[in-house]
């Protein structure tokens, strides 16, 4: 009875994306962001809708009621709980149960962070050319999320107690010394929080391996082979990596990260 009803639910799937000839519509319902005023990712949002659009489906985000952090999202996934879709970075053990896309969703950029401090230090930081000298400094990082642990393990001084809101906060009073974020969403952050007087530190880039793909349970497979296929479609025609430069291209130039010194964390 169990694979009956696992079976019809499998067509179900399948009818409600491939009916006849009509453009269908496909719900992602993903966790609602931990983070107040978290930027939409308009690149991602931008990907997920031409991806389908190439199977000629449309689609419709959903959001969770409760806020979820990159832990809580991982769960839910896991146990195909209140979500049935997400985009993350983890190793091949934390997503036992889960299947994937296999293109890389930021080419790799996501793995490069660099510091948001007080634009009043810039003199203190611009001393700073080692890995040892910067790790009695003071990060900001929620320890749910996993640059948390990678900062860690790789001997740096994290402060991970902290909500963002408080982080900001913390940064701005001087109990934590710099604030650690994506090349792709720093300066949006900086931008809405104009009250603080931060800016991106110039000189130092601090890069590990970390690429996001998206991700489904298995019993949503059906949801990441179409995407997959939508992805291929763009990736063919050229314009997967065409919609990449234009949100990023001017990240690599505004940013100076070809002139930065690098700190390369395990």
């Amino acid at each position: 009875m169990k694979l009956f009803n696992l079976c019809c639910s499998v067509i179900l799937i399948a009818l409600s994306f491939f009916a006849c000839g009509s453009e269908q519509t496909v719900t992602l319902k993903i966790g609602k962001p931990s983070t107040p005023n978290m930027p939409r990712n308009h690149y991602v949002l931008s990907l997920l809708e031409k991806s389908f659009a190439q199977m000629n489906v449309k689609l419709n985000i959903s959001y969770s009621v409760e806020p979820m952090n990159t832990k809580r999202v991982l769960e839910e996934l896991k146990h195909d709980g209140a979500i049935n879709f997400a985009w993350l970075s983890m190793s091949k053990e934390q997503a036992n149960s889960l299947v994937h896309t296999t293109f890389p969703i930021y080419n790799g950029l996501h793995s490069k962070r660099l510091l948001m401090i007080k634009q009043s230090r810039l003199g203190e930081f611009s001393d700073i050319k080692t890995l040892e000298q910067l790790k009695p400094f003071i990060a900001l990082q929620k320890q749910s999320w996993s640059d948390y642990y990678v900062l860690k393990n790789n001997g740096l001084t994290v402060n991970g107690d902290l909500s963002y809101e408080s982080m900001l906060k913390a940064l701005d009073e001087g109990l934590g010394d710099y604030f650690p974020r994506s090349v792709t969403a720093i300066r949006a952050e900086i931008q809405k929080s104009p009250q603080y007087n931060f800016v991106v530190e110039p000189h130092i880039m601090l890069q590990y391996d970390n690429f996001y793909y998206f991700y489904a349970n298995e019993k949503n497979k059906a949801i990441i082979d179409l995407l997959q296929q939508g992805l291929t479609k763009l990736a063919q025609k050229g314009e997967l990596d065409a919609l990449y430069t234009h949100f990023y291209h001017d990240v690599e130039d505004g940013l100076g990260l070809s002139q930065r010194t690098v700190f390369k964390l395990k």
